[in-house]
This record gives structure tokens, sequence and C-alpha cells, in this order.
């Protein structure tokens, strides 16, 4: 008897929501120190419970298979037991056999229809297999069981919604709103339930309401005027947008709300103006005025139809920003477009120093050092830098290149430029001008084949470049091959531009060297009259006369 009453008081907390085997039920007490009635008790009944209670102690140490054998033997013997249905609805669930979970604990329900634990088991079940339908109609047990609990009511209106019912599911929070008042919470749910269901003007209503009953919270106001934007009544929109500015016209958010007001009404200088107030008021932090003018305005907008405001309102950011780094990307794009690459370069720069992962702030920052003559030899450290970094990217190499063959430095330009043309170019980018600089390495280093090609191909991809094509001209000539080529070729620069001395000099020079000097002769006399100070020039001429 003794092992029986410790298994008993270890079990007590399992047990003290489930009502025992058979009909039996608590009294209630009468008094704060009433004692429940004395009541008869047949031996038969001790022995059911003496069994249920074997049951969750197999079920509590972890040997559930006997404790399931045991439920359903329990069961068997007495099938208006609802704990051992419960149980075994419980075993069940925790298993996945929800089909099982749902028959059992449909039959503790139906011996005991009010006890919340097993409603709140159903309602799990019907949950897990998806029934919507079930699921309401337990909450509404449950509430009418627990008519005091206030998140019933909120299960209840989610069970519905469920079960595809949403009006049911404003009816719920109705209840709920008839007990505690008008709240946010509730308001809110119901809003947005009837703009799920396609009623604009039932959700306007909630929201009305809401605004009414609550006064002196401004957010509605705005809220209000946001719905009203969203359905095109701008005009009302309005007049709650001066209530929220009349209420406080220091909010930090009522300017950038009048500001989409006035750009969404065709009136873009006000809603200018409007940003430029949201931008003064030192509570709306950097960050956020950051991503408001990208969102403000289109790409067309911020860079060029309203680049002057939107530069103006990006200084004006920059002045106040404690950590102006953390936009010095945004604000060196904006310098670089508006033709400030001094400036620009040492923005992004900053913005170098706490990202240098970005290709594209490289190239920019490259782009701009381009501009700056005193700052070239930053321009060709940065883009070694660059090269590092990115080895495959095409900037970096051509700008190192550059810089070498303009230091006469032709083998290492010409090494540069051959990690180029070997990896090839992205949708084109420089890759006539890379042609155009191997063309010239190649020639200085003696690479007369690949310099051949590259003049080449470049004059495939600009071959209306007089200049580059005058200079293959002539480079073939100086290495007497293909000289019919490079006739041809110069007579199309000096009939494109029949005023350039040195295409001029170039094909007298050339018909020269095909022994058609009287042909020669007046194409450098031209070229010699148009440029009188250059010495090859008048060398050519003396030449083909004879002196």
């Amino acid at each position: 008897m003794r092992k029986r009453c410790l298994k008993y008081i270890v079990l007590f907390s399992a047990v003290a929501v489930l009502v025992a085997c058979g009909s039996r039920r608590a009294a209630a007490p009468t008094g704060r120190y009433s004692r429940e009635p004395i009541r008869e008790v047949t031996q038969e009944q001790i022995d059911a419970d003496s069994k249920l209670i074997d049951a969750l102690s197999l079920h509590e140490s972890g040997r559930t298979d006997e404790a399931l054998e045991a439920y359903v033997r329990l069961a068997a013997a007495d099938p208006r037991c609802a704990a051992a249905w419960y149980e075994m609805s419980r075993l069940a669930l925790s298993r996945g056999w929800t089909d099982s979970a749902r028959a059992c604990i449909e039959r503790a329900v139906a011996v005991d229809g009010s006890n919340r634990w097993y409603l709140l088991m159903q309602a799990e079940v019907y949950g897990r297999q998806g029934d919507g339908r079930g699921l309401a109609r337990t909450w509404e047990r449950i509430v009418d069981v627990d008519p005091e609990r206030l998140e019933n009511y909120y299960e209840l209106s989610n069970a519905r919604i469920a079960a595809g019912d949403l009006d049911g599911a404003v009816e719920a929070l109705n209840r709920v709103e008839r007990r505690v008042g008008v709240t946010e919470e509730v308001s809110l749910q119901k809003q947005r339930l009837w703009l799920a269901a396609g009623k604009e003007d039932k959700a306007e209503r909630e929201l009305v309401a809401l605004a009414a009953a609550l006064p002196h919270e401004k957010r509605y106001q705005a809220m209000l005027a946001e719905m009203y934007m969203s359905r095109g009544k701008t005009a009302k929109a309005k007049q709650y947008y001066d209530r929220v500015l009349a209420a406080d016209p220091d909010d930090e958010y009522i300017h950038v709300q009048l500001a989409e007001y006035y750009k969404r009404t065709g009136h873009p200088d006000q809603a200018d103006r409007e940003l430029e107030l949201a931008f003064a008021n030192p509570r709306l932090d950097c960050s956020t005025k950051v991503q408001l003018m990208a969102s403000f305005y289109s790409n067309e907008e911020f860079y060029t139809t309203r680049s002057a405001t939107t530069f103006r309102l990006l200084e004006q950011v920059m002045r106040t920003c404690d950590d102006s780094a953390q936009y010095a990307l945004v604000y060196g794009d904006v310098l670089m477009r508006q033709g400030r690459y001094a400036e620009a370069a040492r923005w992004l720069e900053l913005s170098l120093q706490r990202d240098s992962s970005r290709y594209e702030v490289w190239e920019g920052l490259l782009v701009c050092l381009t501009e700056v003559d005193e700052r070239e030899a930053d321009m060709v450290a940065y883009a070694a830098r660059a090269e590092r970094l990115f080895p495959m990217k095409t900037l970096p190499l051509y700008l190192q290149a550059l810089y070498a063959y303009n230091q006469d430095r032709y083998a290492d330009a010409a090494q540069k430029l051959d990690r180029i043309l070997k990896w090839g170019f992205h949708n084109g980018y420089l890759e006539a001008e890379s042609h155009a600089l191997a063309a010239e390495c190649y020639y200085r280093t003696g690479q007369y084949d690949k310099a051949w090609r590259a003049f080449d191909r470049f004059l495939e991809l600009k071959p209306d470049d007089w200049g580059m094509m005058n200079n293959y001209a002539y480079y073939m000539a100086e290495q007497g091959v293909q000289l019919d080529k490079a006739e041809r070729l110069s007579r199309r620069t000096i009939e494109a531009e029949p005023e350039q001395a040195n295409s001029l000099d170039t094909y007298g020079w050339i018909l020269h060297l095909l022994g058609r000097d009287a042909e020669a002769r007046p194409y450098l006399e031209r070229a010699v009259k148009l440029d009188p100070q250059s010495e090859t020039l008048r060398r050519h001429l003396d030449q083909v006369k004879g002196q």
C-alpha cells in the first residue's frame, strides 16, 4: 500500500488536470475552508484509478510502449475512461500518428466535453491535420468553457481564418473588443482581415474608429493618411498629414510623408522642400536619410533631372553625420558624376579604407585619378593594388601599361597588355584602347607580327580612327612590308583628312617606296607646306627630289 501511495504522490502533478476514469467529478468547494463531501466509491472505480496511475507512471518514466498497452487495456475495460483516451492521443501524436490521435481525443471529448485540456489537445490535433473547420469548432467550445481568458478569442479568430471564415474571425475579435474596448492590436488585426477579404471600406472604418478612440496617438492619423494615399484618395490623405503636423511639428517622418504626397500629386519642388525639412531634423539618423534619398528619387532624377537637389541634400547629410565614412561611396559617386574628380577620389579612398572588397569602388577611384594630373603616381599605386586584389580586371592593368608606355618602358607595358589580350574583354570594355596601346608597344619592342595583329583588330573595332590607321601604314612602310596594304590604308586617311600633314607625308613616302616618286612629290610638298617645322617631312621631300 505504501508503494502505491508513493507512486500517486510522484504522479500527482501529471494527473491533476485529468478527471479519473468514469464519469465521477470533483465537486467545487462551497467555501474557503469547506471540504469535499465524502461520497461512496466502488472498488471497481478504485481499481480503474489505480491502473490509470500505473499507466501514467510508465508513461512518465519513458516506457511508452508499455504505457500505451496499459491505456488500451484500460480503455477497453472502461470506454468512458476519458483520461486513458486523452493519454493515448498524446502518445499517438508524439509518434506522428495523427489519425489515431484524432480518434482517441474525440473519444475523450465525447466523455467529458468541458475539460479544457482535452479540448486543447483536440485543437492541436486538428491543427496538425489542417482541419480548419474542426479547429474552429473546437476553439468555440474552449471559449464556452473558459470565456474569461482573452487569448481564447484570438485563437478562435485564427482558427476561423484557417477555416476560411473571415467574417467569423472578425466577430471573434469583436468579442474581445466588447470586453476590453478599442485596442490597437485588435483594430489592426481586423483591418488586415478586411483587407485580405477585399473589403477596403470596412478596413478603413476599423482604422478610423481606432484613430477616433485614441486621438492622442498621432501614428494612427499617419496610418490613415498612408492608407488613403495607397487608395488614391490624396485629398483625404492630406487632411490626416496636416493633423500629424499640427500635433507634432518636430515629427521626424511627417515631412518625409508630405514629400511623398507632393511628389505623387505633381509638385516636385514642394516635395524637395519637404524632404529638406525632414533632413534638417536631427532626430532622423543619417542612415535613414541616405536610404530615403535612394528610394525617393529614381536614378534619372538622382543623377540628372533633380541632381542639384539631390546633391544639396547629400551634402547636408554629410555635414551632419558623425560617421560620414559609411556614406563615402554614395557621396563619392555623386561627386564623380558631377565631374568633381579630385573631391570624389578622396571620398572613394575613404570608402576603400572601410571595405576594399568591392571592385567597382576601385574602378571609380582609378577613373577619378586619371582626371587629376597631380595624382598620377597615386593612380599607378592604386592600380597595382587593385591588380593584386582583382588580377583579371582590365582597367588596373591598362592604366599601368599606359603609364609605363608614357615612361618609354615599352616592354613593361607590353607584359601587362599581354595579360589583358589573353583574358579577353567584358562587353568590349577597353578592348579598342588595349589593342591600340598594344600595337604601339609591340612595334617598339620589335614584335612586329603581334603589332600588325593588334592594329588589325583595333581597326575592326574603330575603322574610322585615321590617326591609328596612319601609324599602322607608316610602320609597315618603315619595315618595308605589305606596302600595297600600307598604301591602301594611307590613301583612306588622306581622303578623310586631306589637310593632315603627317598623313600626307606617310602616303607620299609609301609611294616613294613603291617607286612612284612623281606621284609622291605633290603629297610631300603639301605636307611640308602644312608643317614647315618638321625635319622628318622635309627630309622625305628632299629624298624624293633627289637632293
